[in-house]
């Protein structure tokens, strides 16, 4: 036999022995167990609880209370807490807007009362110290008509006497100047400080030509409300004490 022949053989014989060492190749591969834990493996799925944990689990959730400081309540109450102080602050501010309208209303009210006592003080010093012999009559009626209390009496008193010194000494009285400043008082009653510059003559002095007497009074004038209307029940007037006297 050859060299060539015996290679040959030696390569047929490698060749046939191949198949089968692929196949127990194979076979090895085949035999290994699956190894847990790879990549591609699906988890595991959890153990369910069981119907007792589930009982027990409610039951612990539904007997556990909320607490008072939680964030939950909290959030609940900052609603009602800011409704509670928006409606505490908008019944103040009312009250306060109330209260000041009150008082400035009751302020306003008082000073047009003082302004109309004052008023009517100087009309009265007006009125009082102008007369003349031939409207003596109608001077007294309207002297009244302003006048009340004890003064108005007093006045009616008095006013026969004033009238039969004027009409007798010719007397005449008229005012160049008044003055009134409101003293005290209220809505109801007022006292006013009257000045009045007033001039008077009479038959002795126009018999020595002598210029008419100018003198200035001053009278407190006490003055109350009624109707409406400032009626004088206080009116001092020298004249009238000398004639009282």
């Amino acid at each position: 036999m050859s060299t060539d022949d015996a290679g040959a053989e030696n390569q047929d014989a490698q060749n046939a022995d191949a198949p089968q060492q692929d196949a127990e190749v194979d076979a090895s591969a085949a035999d290994k167990p699956i190894e847990l834990g790879k990549a591609d493996a699906e988890p595991a799925a959890a153990p369910k609880p069981t119907e007792t944990q589930v009982t027990d689990t409610l039951a612990e959730g539904a007997q556990r209370p909320v607490a008072a400081g939680s964030t939950k309540g909290s959030g609940a109450l900052v609603p009602v807490i800011a409704a509670f102080v928006a409606g505490v602050l908008l019944v103040a501010a009312v009250t306060a807007v109330v209260v000041f309208y009150r008082q400035a209303s009751n302020r306003g009210d008082e000073l047009d009362a003082h302004a109309d006592a004052t008023s009517a003080a100087c009309e009265y010093g007006k009125l009082i110290s102008t007369y003349d012999p031939q409207t003596i009559d109608d001077y007294l009626k309207k002297v009244d008509a302003a006048s009340t209390g004890e003064w108005r009496d007093q006045f009616s008193k008095l006013g026969q006497d004033l009238k039969g010194v004027v009409i007798d000494a010719k007397a005449t009285s008229s005012t160049y100047d008044m003055q009134c400043g409101f003293q005290s008082g209220d809505t109801e009653s007022a006292n006013v400080l009257v000045v009045i510059g007033q001039t008077t003559t009479n038959v002795n002095i126009a018999a020595a030509n002598k210029p008419p007497s100018k003198v200035e009074l001053v009278v407190v004038a006490g003055l109350k409300k009624v109707d409406d209307k400032w009626l004088v029940d206080k009116f001092d007037l020298p004249i009238l004490k000398q004639m009282g006297n």
